[in-house]
């Protein structure tokens, strides 16, 4: 990304037309995809845990190829580095009136460099749902993540720094088959989140800013099998920003249970 002048008189190029999309915009445009790209989706149906059941796993987010073009420059982006990156995800359900299921969650990735790719992450999620004891179930989460990114982007001997503050909130619902010792679970949930991503340019210190809220979209299967196995394969889409799959593999089990 580039200095104050050269943003500038990309801005002065573009002024004769509103609608054109200058080179400012573009970068911008870089961050948000990118800030959204770590944002904390619902990652399963509502209500999914018990009181006291834990869930250990790794979600694992897709990377789509992403256009880094700016003006007359590419970009290295988050595709030009690898197509997926892993994310510990854990869950606790939590006490919760009759009919109703209750749960907190973390996730974290410590700043472990990787392919000259370093994020250091961490999230927190809780949510309250409706769960009866049919197979439908409907829920409310709420969501806040911090993150740092270093990683080439304006050239590939230099270390940028992406700075993402997010919060957010989301409903679902899904609706659960039972299949003798297996259930799967479809589910699809709608939310807001509000993204604060700051760049830094490391060869200059020059800072870009993106303040965006964003709605998003996703839906997905929740797979439970022989009790402790937990698979989820969801889509996420950010209208116009954004589109991208991801996976989770966990190890269910009550912590309180006597073993």
């Amino acid at each position: 990304m580039r200095s104050p002048l050269v943003c500038a008189a990309a801005l002065a190029a573009f002024a004769g037309s509103a609608r054109a999309q200058t080179m400012l915009d573009q970068e911008v445009r870089l961050i948000e995809i990118h800030s959204l790209l770590v944002a904390l989706p619902p990652g399963n149906a509502p209500g999914a845990y018990r009181p006291g059941e834990l869930s250990l796993g790794v979600e694992v987010v897709g990377i789509p190829s992403i256009d880094g073009t700016t003006g007359g420059k590419r970009q290295i982006t988050a595709s030009d580095h690898t197509p997926l990156f892993p994310r510990p995800r854990l869950a606790l359900g939590l006490p919760a009136p009759a009919d109703f299921r209750a749960f907190v969650g973390i996730a974290y990735i410590p700043p472990i460099t990787f392919r000259d790719v370093s994020s250091h992450l961490g999230a927190l999620e809780a949510g309250l749902a409706w769960a009866p004891e049919g197979p439908l179930s409907a829920g409310l989460r709420g969501h806040v993540l911090a993150a740092r990114s270093r990683s080439p982007v304006t050239e590939p001997d230099t270390r940028d720094t992406l700075d993402n503050f997010e919060f957010g909130a989301d409903v679902s619902a899904g609706y659960r088959l039972d299949l003798g010792r297996a259930s799967i679970t479809p589910f699809a949930g709608v939310g807001v989140t509000r993204v604060a991503g700051d760049f830094k340019v490391t060869s200059d210190n020059y800072v870009l800013t993106s303040r965006t809220t964003n709605v998003g979209f996703s839906g997905g299967l929740r797979l439970v099998a022989a009790r402790n196995i937990e698979a989820i394969a969801e889509m996420v889409v950010f209208p116009g920003r954004l589109v991208h799959p991801s996976f989770r593999l966990a190890w269910v089990f009550d912590v309180f249970s006597k073993r």
